[in-house]
């Protein structure tokens, strides 16, 4: 009876902190058990309709990401993302990410910055900072860029 009423307080905590903070709880009935699984299918979740600065309209998905990131285009910083849960338009391949907590890939996402230096914020995020997703692996919930 004790193992069963700390399993509840835990996984009520956990949801109750998620609430909170925004995030998504994968509660577990059993007591140390790991989200992987569920992790690699669900790290991204639909979120608004956004415009851009040039006025193309998109769906998004909101992404954890776990480190505030410049955004840009090329060498051009266009914005600053902060940590949280950040909407993303869409990724592509390109050159090589900022390597960031040993983490490594090539995938870029499309976004806007918290803070906006030129085009609105608008640019591209590495995938290093998302909270998942595997080395040079695309991020799981978000959509390929049709251009």
């Amino acid at each position: 009876m004790l193992r069963k009423l700390k399993t509840f307080v835990t996984t009520a905590a956990v949801t109750a902190a998620a609430t909170v903070t925004g995030m998504v709880a994968l509660a577990s009935p059993t007591v140390g058990a790991t989200a992987s699984a569920a992790t690699a299918t669900a790290s991204c979740w639909d979120g608004p309709n956004v415009t851009d600065y040039q006025g193309s309209t998109y769906d998004t998905s909101i992404c954890p990401t776990w480190k505030g990131s410049v955004v840009g285009f090329g060498s051009t910083d266009t914005g600053y993302l902060y940590a949280g849960n950040n909407f993303v338009v869409c990724q592509q391949r390109g050159g090589e990410n900022p390597q960031h907590g040993g983490a490594r890939n090539d995938i870029w996402l499309y976004t806007q910055g918290d803070e906006q230096y030129q085009d609105s914020g608008w640019g591209w995020l590495p995938a290093t900072v998302v909270s998942y997703g595997g080395d040079y692996q695309p991020i799981p919930g978000v959509p390929w860029c049709r251009w």
